[in-house]
């Protein structure tokens, strides 16, 4: 049986109440704040705030219990939610439209780059390259150029659909992570989040 807290925003505007809730892995109401502190809620005057109803810059990230006793990990539905934000700010942030990989095209238009594989965006008279990645005509250039080319902003909005489906179905679950699809979701969201080592 696992326990959490869940912080409820007490705002009230004239005869309405703020609806907003966040459910914490803490194991006590110390516990619980101190993760919602790290999501931009506030407590003031015994009372909790929402980060929208307390005005707060703080963009939400993964927490986990304050001091947790052992490798305690956060719950499932905040990574699938954190993961859908992280990965929906950088596709809205990279080269929109469709993105392309035409090796044949490269070599026989003069406007395009020569010398190395790239992915292109952008109108076909017009193109503009959102990704080099080596030589032409090497072997491995022309495999990662395919694969940029594949997953491009399309493929990372339809990945955000597919994380809030997930994160709404294991959120209605209290956390509880209960099939194979959802699991598969959860692992996505993990890898989406796991640092990346910048050294190797």
């Amino acid at each position: 049986m696992s326990a959490s807290v869940v912080l409820h925003c007490q705002t009230t505007r004239g005869f309405s109440t703020c609806a907003a809730s966040l459910i914490t892995d803490g194991l006590n109401v110390d516990e619980a704040r101190a993760i919602g502190a790290g999501h931009g809620w506030r407590h003031v005057n015994g009372r909790d705030y929402c980060a929208a109803c307390s005005g707060s810059t703080v963009k939400p990230r993964v927490l986990a219990a304050a001091t947790p006793a052992d490798d305690a990990r956060v719950r499932a539905d905040l990574r699938l939610q954190t993961a859908e934000s992280t990965l929906l700010a950088l596709v809205n942030g990279a080269t929109g439209g469709s993105w392309r990989y035409r090796p044949e095209k490269q070599r026989t238009d003069p406007a395009l780059r020569s010398g190395e594989e790239f992915v292109a965006a952008g109108p076909t008279g017009r193109p503009v390259c959102v990704a080099a990645t080596g030589p032409a005509d090497d072997p491995q250039s022309m495999a990662d150029a395919s694969y940029i080319a594949t997953v491009d902003p399309d493929v990372g909005r339809a990945v955000t659909a597919v994380l809030h489906e997930a994160f709404e179905t294991v959120h209605q679950e209290h956390g509880l992570v209960a099939n194979s699809l959802t699991q598969a979701a959860v692992d996505l969201a993990d890898a989406i989040l796991r640092p990346k080592d910048r050294d190797h």
